[in-house]
């Protein structure tokens, strides 16, 4: 097996996993075992094989100025069945952007000529780095479709799967605690294996997919070209994180100088915007 590089980036590092999962020639066993684990958890039958697997797939539009997504790991089963499996950690709308990737998704195969039972079922999981409802104590979140006073499902066809990492660290600290379970036994390799040299060795023994995974892993943080994207990557969301700070500053520079002149006291400013009475005091 690949040696693990001294550098470690978690494999849930959205540009990590997208390169781990390039496609299905390098990783085809390590997703096709980690989303049957999946499927099994939640229920649903798994699949026996990937016919198709990419890594950050473009959904485009189909004129100048349409809205298009990028998606993290796309994936084609044999049934026919599609799946966008997506690391997340912005909240924003994160059931919006899972339906429009989903239906995107589903568009994109639906020929002309098709009918509408013809449409593939769509699986949406996102691994997220928060809670998606708030209290919610489940490792994974479920959405789907249904009548607005029935429980029934409206349509089989689309469904979203949130596996909420919070929670899953909350319950599962070690390696014995998932042992086992071999959806547990995943999350547990992908969140927290990589800071352990000999419990990575010791989980890529356990089956094919998590030797391949191991091994596609140890070729992706040796790779100088991912160092550079994860760099540039963390970089911009530095930039991004200081913009909106300094966006976020003025504007309450600019709501204690409204309140400033209105005679507000000095003390209700300083709780309303954040600032400190020296800060205010200067404007």
């Amino acid at each position: 097996m690949e040696e693990i590089a001294a550098v470690r980036l978690s494999p849930l590092h959205a540009v990590v996993f997208a390169c781990i999962f390039q496609d299905r020639k390098k990783a085809g066993p390590a997703m096709l075992e980690f989303l049957n684990a999946i499927l099994v958890e939640v229920g649903e039958e798994p699949i026996a094989e990937i016919i198709d697997m990419k890594s950050e797939y473009s959904l485009l539009g189909e004129s100048a100025g349409l809205k298009y997504g990028r998606l993290d790991v796309r994936v084609k089963g044999e049934s026919g069945r599609l799946f966008n499996i997506e690391v997340q950690i912005d909240k924003d709308y994160m059931n919006e952007r899972g339906s429009f990737y989903g239906y995107r998704m589903a568009a994109e195969e639906f020929e002309a000529g098709m009918t509408y039972n013809g449409i593939p079922p769509v699986r949406v999981i996102t691994i997220d780095d928060f809670h998606v409802r708030e209290g919610s104590e489940r490792v994974v979140e479920r959405v789907r479709l249904l009548y607005e006073d029935n429980p029934e499902e409206a349509t089989p066809a689309f469904k979203m799967y949130h596996i909420q990492l919070p929670e899953f660290r909350k319950k599962y600290k070690s390696f014995e605690s998932v042992k086992g379970e071999p959806f547990l036994t995943w999350l547990y390799l992908l969140d927290e294996a990589y800071k352990n040299e000999e419990e990575m060795k010791m989980l890529a023994q356990m089956s094919v997919g998590m030797k391949n995974f191991a091994e596609q892993y140890g070729i992706a943080i040796n790779d100088p070209m991912l160092i550079r994207r994860y760099r540039m990557y963390q970089d911009s969301k530095r930039d991004e994180a200081t913009r909106i700070a300094v966006a976020e500053q003025k504007a309450h520079l600019d709501d204690a100088k409204r309140m400033k002149a209105k005679k507000y006291p000095i003390a209700d400013i300083a709780e309303i915007t954040g600032l400190s009475v020296a800060e205010i005091d200067a404007l």
